[in-house]
């Protein structure tokens, strides 16, 4: 479970670094002036960066509590991540790029990424019941 937790870290981090800028772009980056949507993806960019920490750390942690404490701080990423489109803006016409491609994308990495990471928290915290550390 330790190899889920990283890797779902690692790569949605990476994801969340790819997405907004070269998968499904923020408007600014086809063209369009700067709007709320590039103040989105930047935040973005720090909630992917750091997921990739989170996910390069989780590979060298052996205590089950560093386990638990990695994946509830991936988890509250996750969730920043999914709320950062609300919180920043984006555009709210249906023809503008971030609207049918860059906010979808990045809530569906946000939420499949923190269903992973609740599945790899709940392997950890049974185990440690499991090893009399309740």
């Amino acid at each position: 479970m330790k190899r889920l937790l990283a890797g779902t870290a690692l790569f949605g981090g990476i994801l969340l670094l790819l997405v907004p800028r070269y998968i499904l772009p923020a408007c600014e980056y086809l063209g369009f002036a700067r709007m709320h949507c590039s103040d989105t993806a930047e935040a973005e960019y720090i909630a992917g960066a750091l997921l990739m920490l989170i996910g390069a750390g989780s590979f060298w942690l052996s205590q089950w509590w560093q386990l638990i404490a990695a994946s509830v701080l991936a988890c509250v990423l996750f969730g920043i991540s999914f709320w950062l489109p609300d919180v920043f803006g984006y555009c709210l016409s249906p023809r503008m790029p971030c609207h049918y491609g860059m906010v979808p994308g990045v809530r569906l990495i946000a939420v499949a990424g923190f269903v992973l990471t609740i599945i790899a928290l709940a392997s950890f915290v049974k185990a440690s019941r499991r090893k009399g550390h309740s």
